[in-house]
């Protein structure tokens, strides 16, 4: 098990620092935060304010100029801030989709469920095919290719041994059982390829 515990060492950088931060979840806060350096609680602060800008649905350059005006700092330090943000929570516009699509699946469900109750088949079709939708389940979205399936026929050519073979293994069922001993050993010739 990994050990979370905030290690303050000079080879330690400020992002590693506020990571093991919220790693660390059996130190009480107060002591971790006594560890950070003043610096890093600066830092701390901003990403949390940058953190909680992007959770408002804002976008980057909203949360940088936010960071700008509430800590007075540089444009380009506010977007560095915005990244490190990232880094220690998470992209915010992967999150966005993944968790609209999962609001908008238990939205429809919960429809569907109360469709269901109510007797109101045709409703619960409409709304079942509306999450396939969201998940991006179409009825043709088949991996098989049914063309591929139609019958084929291949020519096989074999020796009088190996037909010899088949016929015995038809003649058992159409299984043979490679464990026992008595086992027929075929010949065989190994082909090379030629560079014609």
């Amino acid at each position: 098990m990994a050990d979370n515990q905030l290690k303050v060492t000079s080879s330690n950088t400020h992002f590693e620092n506020i990571l093991a931060f919220y790693m660390d979840d059996k130190t009480p806060d107060k002591v971790k935060m006594e560890k950070l350096s003043d610096i890093e609680v600066d830092l701390k602060k901003r990403w949390e304010t940058a953190f909680i800008s992007l959770i408002e649905f804002r976008s980057p350059r909203q949360a940088a100029q936010r960071l700008m005006k509430l800590f007075d700092i540089s444009e380009a330090t506010a977007y560095r801030d915005v990244q490190r943000c990232e880094m220690l929570f998470g992209s915010f516009q992967n999150f966005n989709k993944d968790a609209w699509k999962a609001i908008s699946i238990e939205r429809k469900h919960s429809l569907y469920q109360l469709a269901l109750k109510d007797g109101n088949l045709e409703l619960a079709y409409k709304i079942d095919k509306e999450i396939d939708e969201v998940l991006g389940i179409k009825d043709d979205d088949s991996k098989v290719n049914l063309e591929k399936l139609l019958a084929q026929s291949y020519e096989i050519m074999m020796s009088k041994k190996q037909t010899k073979l088949v016929n015995q293994v038809l003649k058992k069922g159409g299984s043979v059982n490679m464990n026992v001993p008595d086992t027929m050993e075929i010949d065989f010739e190994e082909i090379h390829e030629t560079n014609e």
